[in-house]
């Protein structure tokens, strides 16, 4: 399976052997089919699924039509609202801790050099790689293997279009696609790539105002990094 499935909540088995301090090349990677659906069912609690926005958005319009229709509903009406407005602060507040919780896990990279970057755009709602960045991944994965010990780090992130848990959804999406083609297409071996990190809107490189801003942001951040005591130049 793809290394995407390693995701954080899976108990996995490794057989393989230590490399140093910080790392182990497996040999195998085996987990159980029950932990994985856990796993995911875990993961995909902290987002809201497409049709769980859609009912809120449909009961705040039916909560609004009742206002105006009915006005001894207000009240009633009135903590619908609030409930609504409740749940997808709830939603944001889930989003924005995974944002932050990827962003700490990549600054903990401190002792790695940067020796090489690639930025993938997308266009809006896609996850799909164009030509042209195929190509730079495939450079970017060329100079990569003709490093010892290097690491290859994937950010996904969204412009602010849409809601923050669609975005985060689709920030992750754009960087397992990325991940995929390194792996299929680029012939980069599944350790030497650190786990995806979804960014969704956190940390946009332009402004969302408009809309070469939010081009800018639908992208994904591919870094080369090299351990500081194997840099030799």
């Amino acid at each position: 399976m793809s290394a995407a499935v390693l995701i954080p909540g899976l108990k996995v088995s490794v057989d393989g052997t230590t490399q140093d301090a910080g790392h182990v090349l497996a040999k195998s990677i085996t987990f159980d089919k029950d932990d994985l659906e856990t796993a995911e069912m875990i993961q995909a609690g902290l987002d809201p699924t497409k049709q769980q926005v859609a009912a809120n958005q449909q009961d705040i319009a039916e909560n609004q039509k009742n206002i105006d229709t009915n006005k001894q509903g207000i009240d009633a009406n009135q903590q619908n609202i609030a409930a609504n407005k409740a749940a997808i602060n709830a939603n944001k507040a889930a989003v924005d801790a995974q944002a932050v919780e990827a962003s700490k896990r990549f600054a903990a990279l401190n002792d790695y050099d940067v020796k090489d970057q690639a930025t993938v755009r997308f266009a809006s709602g896609s996850s799909d790689i164009s030509g042209e960045d195929e190509a730079a991944l495939n450079k970017l994965a060329k100079s990569a293997t003709g490093l010892t010990g290097y690491i290859i780090q994937v950010k996904g992130f969204a412009d602010s279009s849409g809601n923050a848990a669609m975005n985060q959804n689709l920030s992750m999406d754009r960087a397992q696609n990325v991940i995929a083609y390194l792996i299929q297409k680029c012939n980069v071996p599944v350790r030497h790539i650190v786990a995806p990190g979804a960014m969704g809107e956190a940390g946009p490189a332009a402004s969302n105002e408009t809309p070469a801003g939010r081009a800018e942001n639908r992208r994904v951040e591919v870094t080369v990094l090299l351990n500081k005591g194997l840099t030799s130049n």
